[in-house]
């Protein structure tokens, strides 16, 4: 859809994690979809409680449903 940017995967190495590996691969995500013209952000996790959820809370992420989130950028 026009104005939206979509993040269909975004995974980082379990050794890796909590280290701003995951922050700055959605910051150059969210870079490269502003280029393009993204008002919007969003995101679909496989599960109601998935793991990710506080990283992307955390980053100013939405609930649109229980599984889809988004966020203005």
């Amino acid at each position: 859809m026009p104005g939206e940017g979509e993040v269909y995967a975004l995974a980082v190495e379990s050794g890796s994690r909590r280290r701003g590996v995951g922050t700055a691969l959605l910051a150059a995500a969210t870079d490269r979809m502003r280029t393009f013209g993204a008002l919007d952000q969003r995101v679909e996790l496989p599960a109601e409680a998935d793991p990710a959820l506080p990283f992307y809370t955390h980053l100013g992420f939405a609930a649109l449903s229980a599984r889809r989130w988004s966020r203005t950028l």
